[in-house]
């Protein structure tokens, strides 16, 4: 008999304690020393059965063969194998993956017997054709890549499979733009099964249970000095390339570092397309070597497809606090007030209740310069006008701040202060009318009546804003439209005229 190895993984509870899973391993099988990760594996059967069909009929997984994605498909073949076998396993081949990911591919659908449905970009099937057809990834536009690499190819899967619900290895850990992130998102049809599961508990499951993973994590990559991490996608960099012939939390401190020990050492802990994925250190989180030299955080597969008739961004923003409690304490906590002129009681309205979507709040900065320059929020999805909260003195206020958003004396809304500053109205005029003319009304407003500073936030709703005229919310609008219905929307100031009608009528043919 072999000597047991033991292996652990922590996570911190909600007390702020770190429970820890231990695994005991003989002769090659694994077995649970403790119920931690076992209690995991429990709600993950529970959350499939609550969630899914008994037959896997219309669910799609969109996997892209990295580790969480692999301890999926094997907590599937283990304990759900019937929804497993009648589920569709979707994967794009972008022509641009790492050549580990495709051997991992293999390894898998080998292992637990699930093929996938393989789709690539339209009309090509090779690099070359790729790059002679829309050009070099380098070379294109981010959002233009993503749309012909993964979001066509992926929207095509879905029409095939007849999609109902769509399953991710999404996790909460990975980033903080998923800290946020539910089990069940309703509006979208969406399960994120493995949402709370940290990257100490998948790793653990893979060694336990050996599940195949990209041999790429078996590197480490050695260095006198750091590297920034917008320069190592770059050939020839001055570090050393070391097999460790085992992945790389497998290895202690001393095995990861080498004798003499390397100052910095990177490994891979996540992998997309290799324009676009860099080793990271190995305390950092998995996300942290994506789309490093770019704005956004994901490929555009979970934030820009959609079904016909869904949402922008695929589910209504419901930003209205439901615990009166909590909304109370919010309000306590603001700093200062501001008192919301009729337009910005309007914007903060449909921020609300999801007219704006995916907006979580007014844009800060980053988001705000995204959409002046490349009508995209950073996320890549289209957005043709900035809402950003404007103020003529932001005296009072700083970064972190909450500020009480107030309509006629009426508490609306807390703001959370992320970002401050002064736009460039000029560039901002040119780029989103086409002009900087004061005779533009829209202009003329921007600059003339607007104030100076912009500020935003997460916006957290308190009693959404009355006014002396009707008013619907995104979801009262939606209820009111035909359902299986083509419908074509469009909003100006005035009346419609003939080219507007005309406008509308080439729209809907």
């Amino acid at each position: 008999m072999l000597a047991p190895r033991v292996l652990a993984a922590g996570r911190r509870s909600v007390s702020g304690h770190y429970r820890v899973a231990a695994f005991r391993l003989f002769d090659g099988k694994a077995g649970l020393s403790t119920t931690a990760l076992q209690g995991k594996i429990d709600r993950f059967k529970a959350d499939i059965t609550k969630h899914l069909p008994a037959d896997g009929k219309r669910v799609v997984f969109a996997t892209a063969w990295l580790a969480t994605d692999n301890v999926f498909v094997a907590l599937m073949r283990a304990h759900c194998p019937e929804i497993l076998n009648g589920m569709n396993l979707v994967a794009i081949d972008t022509l641009h993956l790492f050549p580990e990911a495709l051997d991992c591919a293999k390894l898998v659908q080998e292992k637990y017997g699930k093929p996938a449905l393989w789709k690539k970009p339209a009309d090509v099937n090779t690099r070359a054709e790729f790059e002679a057809q829309y050009g070099d990834c380098e070379e294109m536009d981010s959002a233009d890549f993503d749309y012909v690499s993964k979001v066509e190819p992926f929207q095509r899967a879905l029409q095939e499979c007849d999609k109902d619900i769509l399953i991710t290895g999404r996790r909460m850990d990975q980033a903080a733009q998923r800290i946020d992130l539910e089990l069940w998102e309703e509006g979208k049809r969406t399960l994120n099964p493995l949402a709370d599961w940290s990257w100490s508990d998948i790793t653990a499951y893979v060694d336990a249970y050996d599940v195949p993973v990209n041999t790429g994590h078996n590197f480490a990559y050695r260095c006198d000095a750091p590297i920034e991490a917008t320069k190592r996608h770059l050939p020839d960099l001055p570090w050393t390339k070391v097999d460790l012939g085992k992945p790389f939390w497998r290895a202690t401190e001393a095995e990861l570092k080498g004798s003499p020990p390397a100052p910095v050492t990177y490994v891979f802990k996540s992998f997309g397309d290799t324009h676009t994925t860099v080793p990271v250190l190995p305390h950092e989180s998995e996300r942290t070597g994506r789309f490093v030299r770019q704005s956004k955080t994901e490929c555009g597969i979970h934030t820009r497809t959609t079904s016909a008739g869904a949402p922008h961004g695929g589910s209504l923003a419901n930003l209205m606090v439901a615990d009166s409690d909590e909304a109370k304490k919010l309000v306590a906590a603001a700093s200062t007030t501001v008192e919301l002129n009729e337009r910005q009681a309007c914007d903060v309205f449909c921020l609300l209740s999801g007219a704006f979507s995916p907006l979580k709040g007014f844009m800060d900065q980053t988001t705000y310069n995204a959409v002046v320059t490349g009508m995209r929020l950073p996320e890549k999805q289209l957005f043709g006008l900035p809402v950003c909260l404007d103020l003529h003195s932001v005296e009072g206020i700083k970064e972190g701040d909450k500020v009480l958003l107030k309509w006629k004396g009426t508490d609306v809304a807390v703001m959370e202060a992320s970002s401050i500053w002064q736009p460039n109205k000029v560039v901002e005029a040119r780029e989103c009318y086409g002009t900087s003319s004061l005779e533009h009304p829209s202009v003329f407003s921007l600059v003339a009546q607007q104030g100076k500073w912009y500020v935003g936030g997460a916006v957290h709703g308190i009693e959404r804003p009355s006014f002396g005229y009707p008013v619907q919310t995104a979801a009262e609008v939606r209820a009111t439209l035909p359902p299986g219905k083509m419908v074509v929307a469009f909003q100006n100031r005035n009346p419609i005229h003939r080219a507007h009608f005309e406008l509308l009528k080439c729209a809907q043919r």
